[in-house]
């Protein structure tokens, strides 16, 4: 063997000893054989073993543990948690010398994980492998994940196969380099690009070439440039895996089978031909249908589960039932589908380990009769299990109370898939954690028939300081060119307690803006919560054509739960604030001035609110299942000193269900379905407060309503002037919005959806008129982004408007 060959052969033996060692194993907690502390003992010192790059007092400060420290089991599992979450360390033990004296040494043993030095890809020619690199998250100068090696080696099969490049082989290499490190290669042998001409079928006569090309996903190339023809080997092989044995199953063929595939390559074109030969054999129709096996769920229940057949929409509840009879082409996939809706139905209910056995029994043809199936579903319902514990792992900053907050699970619950998944998407929406989240741990005990639940997160950065700054005409009289910036601090995690700051200034066109708030969820680390925050404002995100709102203030509010209901809370709020009105002198001359919303004197409101929530949702941005109602009533003026006098009423409601999934487990894509209303109504005087009144249009302000500009929609029907000069005909005192939407879950931080919206604003409460509606619709987009948070597209048709069409809205944040 050269030298060549003996040092990739033992590059090779390192890499797969290395990732054998890195593999997840027990190690990573504390070794049974070593010494725990006993109750009570005292660190003398703390003695670190194992350590080659980390220094020692980098793992006694990641420990958290030091001289002097009274450790319990406990601790040491906190200390192990700790250090592991660094990424640094291979495992981690940690026992005690001198635990029959109470007191002694605290010895930490790690095995460091190997440092990369240098990340390199060998023969990867038609995908960047910096890219590759980049989205498997492998920086040079960080320690050894095997996990992002893996992600690497099917990122780069994917991003191959989506250029219709084949991959014949992808292999490691790690080799040590002198300034220390290790070496990370990958080898990587492409294929050719091919290009199907032809997808071809024989054997089928059932079904036509064209009905069963449309039941796969591999395709011939065709005229739109969607139709490229690619070749991607693993998505041929789930089409003859699953995608035509479930189109046959589906209509009674359930003996299908694949006989054999061609692939027929011309090589100097690269065009290919495939050819799928296959045997449908007969057709089977349903016989009998029993359950057995079953005791916690009736009979009957189970049953009518496959013998109902539910008409849908689009996945929505609609369209009725209709009941499967004997003697009908038996449907093999619902049957599959109805036993893995049973196993979860049972999972629901604690019988974590319950499985449901679909068992056919094929009936020969007799008499000149149809073969039929005879199907029987065996349920073996095993224990129920209730949970024991529930722990976090990875929360290095946040504390665990603000995530047990959003829980829908609690021990000593009976173990509730459903509840797990809604528990895990509620933590993925606190906006605290990398998303999308590993998997929940499940850990069931069937010894004591319960379960420990471990969620692992992965802090992100939460606080974020933004600035900008624009040079332009100065306004109202003064047509200089002005500087004017703005810098703003936000943290909705203070402490690592969801407690929530903004801080914001504004300087230029001769005014300033300032904004301070704070929020603390959990006041005392109690259920009630608290919020205060003091501004002197403008309308700094549009420039009305005739005028400029000031207004300065503070604001205050108290929340508490309802008791008896866990997602229900009353709030009750007091602000005082000053608004002023500046516009040009000329506005307010003559007739003009009387309906100028900017001519009006200034005003002090004395506000009290009360509030009351109920929200179920289980994620804040992209629901999917839940509903939320709100109501809140608001008395200005009058007893409470001020000017004016009015009360203002706000009402909003939400509904959301599932209506399919793609994949499976909680980070599977989700598709739902939402409607949504709102409405509010004023009454009394409130001439000196004209923008507490309502406008409608656009996303930015007032009601949103997509498919119409920003606040053109008044009592007195569209009005495109509205949208640059607000006066007092654009304002209502009650209005109505309708929306509905279709939502694809892409993950947490991304989703497309299809809505419809409809609204109108009016003169009065006695004019409300719910017939009366103006009528939008349209696709949009949003993403969660690390820095700006949620921003969002939506193009939109205006169908009532004098000229129907198109407006597009960007949004951002909620």
């Amino acid at each position: 063997m050269s030298h060549f060959n003996r040092g990739r052969a033992a590059a090779a033996a390192l890499l797969t000893f290395v990732l054998c060692a890195l593999a997840p194993r027990a190690a990573h907690a504390q070794d049974p054989a070593q010494p725990a502390p006993p109750p009570g003992f005292v660190v003398d010192t703390v003695v670190v073993r194992g350590t080659q790059r980390v220094t020692e007092e980098a793992v006694r400060t990641s420990a958290g543990v030091r001289a002097g420290t009274v450790v319990n089991a406990q601790l040491v599992q906190e200390s192990i948690r700790r250090l592991m979450s660094t990424g640094n360390f291979e495992s981690v033990q940690v026992y005690v010398r001198g635990a029959e004296q109470g007191r002694g040494a605290l010895v930490v043993a790690v095995v460091e994980r190997p440092l990369i030095a240098e990340v390199r890809f060998e023969g990867l020619r038609s995908v960047s492998g910096g890219t590759v690199r980049d989205s498997a998250g492998l920086r040079e100068g960080q320690p050894l994940d095997p996990q992002r090696v893996a992600a690497a080696q099917k990122l780069t099969r994917d991003l191959l196969a989506a250029k219709g490049i084949q991959l014949i082989s992808i292999d490691t290499a790690f080799t040590p380099v002198q300034a220390g490190g290790y070496r990370l290669t990958f080898n990587v042998r492409e294929g050719n690009r091919l290009s199907l001409a032809d997808v071809d079928f024989t054997g089928n006569a059932a079904f036509s070439d064209q009905a069963l090309q449309d039941a796969i996903d591999t395709k011939e190339e065709g005229f739109w440039w969607f139709r490229s023809g690619r070749f991607d080997r693993e998505a041929f092989e789930e089409d003859l895996r699953s995608r035509l044995p479930s189109f046959y199953g589906s209509h009674g063929y359930i003996d299908f089978a694949v006989v054999r595939d061609t692939l027929v390559v011309d090589p100097q074109s690269g065009k290919a031909r495939l050819v799928v030969e296959v045997q449908e054999g007969p057709q089977y129709r349903l016989g009998e249908f029993n359950v057995q096996g079953n005791s916690r769920f009736p009979t009957e229940s189970l049953t009518e589960m496959f013998t109902t057949q539910r008409r849908s929409v689009l996945g929505l509840p609609f369209g009725g039932t209709r009941e499967r009879e004997a003697g009908e082409v038996f449907d093999q996939p619902a049957l599959t589908k109805v036993a893995t809706d049973i196993e979860a139905l049972y999972r629901n209910e604690g019988y974590l380990f319950a499985q449901v056995i679909p068992s056919v029994e094929r009936v020969p043809a007799a008499d000149g009769g149809v073969p039929r199936v005879n199907v029987t579903l065996a349920v073996s319902e095993q224990q129920p299990f209730y949970i024991r514990s529930i722990s976090f792992r990875g929360n290095t900053n946040t504390h665990e109370n603000v995530i047990r907050e959003r829980m829908w699970i609690v021990p000593g619950d009976v173990y509730n898939e459903a509840r797990v998944i809604q528990s895990y998407q509620a933590i993925g929406g606190l906006g605290f954690f990398e998303v999308p989240m590993p998997t929940p741990d499940i850990r069931p005990d069937p010894a004591t028939g319960q379960v420990d639940i471990i969620f692992n997160v992965t802090e992100k950065q939460t606080g974020s300081v933004n600035f900008g700054t624009v040079f332009g005409g100065g306004a109202y009289g003064d047509r200089r060119s002005r500087f004017a910036g703005f810098l703003q601090y936000t943290q909705p995690n203070l402490f690592g307690q969801g407690k929530q700051v903004n801080l914001r200034g504004e300087i230029g066109y001769g005014r300033s803006t300032i904004e301070a708030g704070y929020t603390d969820p959990a006041i005392g680390g109690g259920r009630n919560s608290g919020s205060i925050s003091i501004f002197r404002s403008g309308d700094r995100f549009v420039r009305l054509g005739n005028g400029r709102r000031l207004r300065t203030g503070a604001t205050t509010q108290w929340g508490f739960p309802i008791p008896g209901s866990l997602r229900t809370r009353a709030f009750l709020g007091y602000s005082l604030s000053r608004t002023e009105y500046l516009t040009e002198e000329e506005n307010c001359a003559g007739a003009g001035g009387a309906s100028s919303i900017f001519c009006l004197p200034d005003a002090t409101a004395s506000s009290l609110s009360g509030t009351i929530t109920r929200d179920t949702k289980n994620h804040p941005l992209f629901p999917t299942s839940g509903t939320r109602q709100s109501v809140t009533l608001e008395q200005t003026g009058g007893p409470l000193g001020g000017d004016g006098n009015y009360q203002k009423l706000f009402a909003q409601t939400e509904w959301w269900v599932p209506t399919g999934r793609l994949g499976s487990g909680p980070r599977a894509s989700q598709m739902a379905f939402g409607l949504s209303a709102r409405t509010g109504a004023i009454f009394g005087n409130v001439d000196l407060f004209p923008f507490e009144r309502f406008y409608v249009g656009g996303v930015m302000f007032g009601q949103p309503l997509r498919g119409y500009q920003e606040s053109t929609i008044g009592p007195r029907g569209y009005n495109a002037g509205c949208n640059n000069n607000l006066e007092l005909q654009c304002l209502g005192d009650a209005f109505v919005t309708v929306s509905g939407e279709y939502a694809l879950r892409l993950t947490d931080a991304l989703s497309v959806s299809l809505f419809g919206d409809a609204g109108n604003v009016f003169a009065s409460v006695g004019q409300f008129n719910t017939a009366q509606l103006y009528r939008g619709a349209g696709v949009g987009v949003t993403l969660v982004t690390p820095f700006l948070g949620a921003i969002g597209i939506d193009a939109a048709y205006g169908f009532d408007r004098p000229d129907p069409g198109w407006e597009i809205h960007f949004k951002l944040n909620q």
